[in-house]
């Protein structure tokens, strides 16, 4: 009796796997990818850092997610979740594919996770001239795709217009600053606190999350006394200025024609003024002795720790 014995065998490709690198933002979340194709069952996956230490999931740190195999496509993903990333130091980490059955299966590829910091800092400014903020980024392996929205939650259009100028900035040795410059007249006609958002894309890795970063810009409105005085010869003349729009104390000084500081004196009698929090304003007034000066122009300096204006 014979025996026909037939044998049928099966030639799989080599497995592929391939990783997706992410640029994120410091103190976020972000996932990271890695797909294995040619495959023909699910395959056991395993996560290493940059120092080729075990990653595992401790939901706190890290959250693994093996993934399953894709009949349709032949594929595999798997993700590694790294939670609030505090590093500020590219990491790169690596996936490997090990299958219990098919050597050919097995496989590895890196991913890198470019980590980068955003700063939007609150602001207060006068509304008496233009002003500008500046979204500043550091960490960036390229030049980062920035936006900004104003209070209403609107684009603002890149390049010059009515109201606003943006400049994007560029890259240069992992830093950026993108920044928006307002024109004094939309200044003065913002709320006295508005809300400003400058949103950063990776400019080299397409999968990246944006982060969304915002800032309350603080409208100031400085006014000086609107109108000249006119006083008779040898009395006293007060003047005044008021600085309204603030929410703290402002340092007032005041010079005279010749840009010379004036201080308290037989002169000169200076009221700083305190601020005044249910107004949310301020009023420093200058006395100008009997018979001090003939017609003179007298000047009110208003400085906070980010602004001076007369």
């Amino acid at each position: 009796v014979a025996i026909l014995i037939l044998l049928h065998l099966i030639s799989v490709a080599d497995a592929t796997v391939t990783g997706t690198s992410k640029e994120v933002e410091q103190g976020t979340d972000v996932t990271l990818s890695c797909v294995v194709d040619n495959i023909t069952q699910t395959e056991t996956v395993s996560w290493t850092d940059s120092s080729s230490a075990a990653v595992t999931s401790d939901t706190t740190n890290y959250v693994i997610d093996d993934g399953t195999f894709n009949e349709t496509t032949g594929e595999q993903t798997t993700t590694l979740t790294v939670k609030a990333v505090a590093n500020t130091e590219d990491t790169t980490y690596t996936c490997v594919i090990t299958s219990s059955t098919d050597a050919s299966a097995d496989g590895s590829a890196d991913v890198t996770l470019n980590v980068f910091t955003v700063t939007l800092d609150d602001k207060s400014v006068v509304t008496a001239s233009d002003q500008t903020i500046t979204c500043a980024m550091t960490g960036l392996s390229a030049t980062a795709n920035v936006s900004w929205t104003d209070p209403d939650g609107a684009a603002i259009a890149d390049g010059a217009g009515a109201d606003y100028t943006v400049d994007q900035g560029t890259e240069s040795g992992g830093e950026q600053d993108s920044t928006l410059t307002i024109t004094s007249t939309k200044l003065q006609a913002l709320d006295t606190t508005s809300i400003f958002t400058c949103e950063v894309t990776s400019g080299e890795y397409t999968d990246s999350d944006a982060a969304s970063n915002t800032m309350t810009l603080t409208t100031l409105v400085f006014n000086p006394d609107p109108k000249d005085k006119e006083v008779e010869e040898d009395t006293t003349a007060v003047i005044s200025c008021v600085v309204s729009g603030i929410t703290e104390a402002v340092t007032v000084s005041w010079t005279d024609s010749s840009d010379v500081a004036l201080t308290d004196g037989s002169d000169y009698t200076i009221t700083d003024g305190t601020y005044d929090g249910s107004s949310n304003s301020q009023t420093t007034t200058l006395s100008v002795t009997a018979g001090v000066a003939t017609d003179s122009t007298f000047s009110c300096l208003g400085t906070s720790s980010e602004w001076t204006i007369t």
